[in-house]
C-alpha cells in the first residue's frame, strides 16, 4: 500500500520544516508543505492527501477560511483536518467544529507530541484500505482510480477469491466492495467465506456497480444522522420482491443478526436496497 500523505499548511517556515522532518522520519509518510491556504488548496486538488495539518492564524487567507473552502469543494471535502494554533479561542473552536474539525495541536509543538497526535488521528480514519473484488481488471482499475481521486483511501483489487483472501491476510483492509455483475466470482459466496473467518468477519462488505461506487463510498463515509421517528397509521403493503432482490435481502438479514455490517448501501443488478445494518 502507498505511503500516507500529510499536507502541512503554515506560514511559519520553521514549523513546516520541523513537521516534515519528524513526521517523515517517525511515521514513514510523505509530507507536503504549503505556506498559505491558497497554495494548500491547490495541492489538495492535485494530490490525494490522508490528513491536513492546518494553521489557524495566517495572513490574507486564514485557517478557517481555508477550511471553509475545503469543506465546500466536492473533490476534497472529506479529507481529515487537524488545526494548528497557538491559542484556542472559543469562537475559533466553534467555527472549526461547525465544519467538522475538533482536533487541535498547540503551537509551539514538541516533536513527540506532534508524532503521537498525528499517528492517533491517522489510526482513527474510518477506512484505511478498501478491497475491490471483480472479474474485469479494466473495470477494477477504473473503480480504484475513481475512489482514490475522491477519497483519502488506499485501494487494492482482486480478480479471484484466492487473491482476495491473500490481500485480506497481508494488508489492512477496512471495507470490501464486490462488483455486482461478476461472471466468475460470486460476491455472496465470498462474503460467506469472509464472515466465517474470525480474522475477517468484522470487515464491512458491500456489493455495488462501477456506476454507483462513489455514491456508495460517500454514504458509508457520511456521519450517521439520527432521524426523528415518524408515525405510521397503517403499515405499507409488502410486495413479493423479484428473486434476485430476495437473495440480497436474505444475505443482509443473516449479517444483521451478527451485526457485522455497518451503513451498507447494496446495489444489485438495478435493484437498490438502502439498508442500515
Amino acid at each position: 500500500m502507498r505511503k500516507k500523505v500529510i499536507l502541512v499548511i503554515d506560514d511559519d517556515e520553521m514549523n513546516l520544516q520541523i513537521a516534515k522532518m519528524v513526521l517523515e522520519k517517525k511515521l514513514s509518510c510523505e509530507v507536503l508543505t504549503a505556506d498559505n491556504g491558497v497554495e494548500g488548496l491547490d495541492i489538495l486538488r492535485e494530490r490525494r492527501v490522508n490528513l491536513v495539518l492546518l494553521d489557524v492564524m495566517m495572513p490574507d487567507f486564514d485557517g478557517i477560511e481555508t477550511l471553509q473552502e475545503i469543506r465546500g469543494d466536492e473533490q476534497i471535502k472529506n479529507v481529515p483536518v487537524m488545526m494548528l494554533t497557538a491559542s484556542v479561542e472559543r469562537e475559533t473552536i466553534q467555527r472549526a467544529g461547525a465544519l467538522g474539525v475538533k482536533d487541535y495541536i498547540r503551537k509551539p509543538f514538541m516533536p513527540a507530541d506532534l508524532i503521537a497526535r498525528v499517528k492517533k488521528k491517522l489510526d482513527e480514519e474510518i477506512f484505511k484500505g478498501i478491497l475491490l473484488l471483480g472479474d474485469d481488471e479494466k473495470i477494477l482499475r477504473a473503480m480504484q482510480e475513481a475512489v482514490e481521486e475522491n477519497f483519502p483511501y488506499e485501494t487494492l483489487a482482486a480478480t479471484t477469491a484466492a487473491a482476495a483472501e491473500k490481500i485480506l491476510r497481508e494488508a489492512e483492509i477496512n471495507l470490501i466492495i464486490a462488483c455486482a455483475d461478476m461472471k466468475f466470482i460470486d460476491g455472496f459466496k465470498f462474503l460467506a467465506l469472509a464472515a466465517g473467518d474470525e480474522n475477517f468477519n468484522h470487515i464491512p462488505f458491500a456489493v455495488t456497480t462501477p456506476e454507483k461506487i462513489l455514491e456508495l463510498v460517500e454514504k458509508i463515509n457520511a456521519p450517521a444522522v439520527e432521524e426523528e421517528p415518524q408515525e405510521i397509521s397503517e403499515p405499507p403493503a409488502v410486495e413479493e420482491p423479484p428473486p434476485i432482490v430476495e437473495e440480497v435481502a436474505e444475505a443482509v438479514v443473516v449479517h444483521e443478526e451478527k451485526k457485522k455490517l455497518a451503513k451498507v448501501v447494496t446495489t444489485f443488478i438495478g435493484y437498490k436496497l438502502d439498508t442500515k445494518i
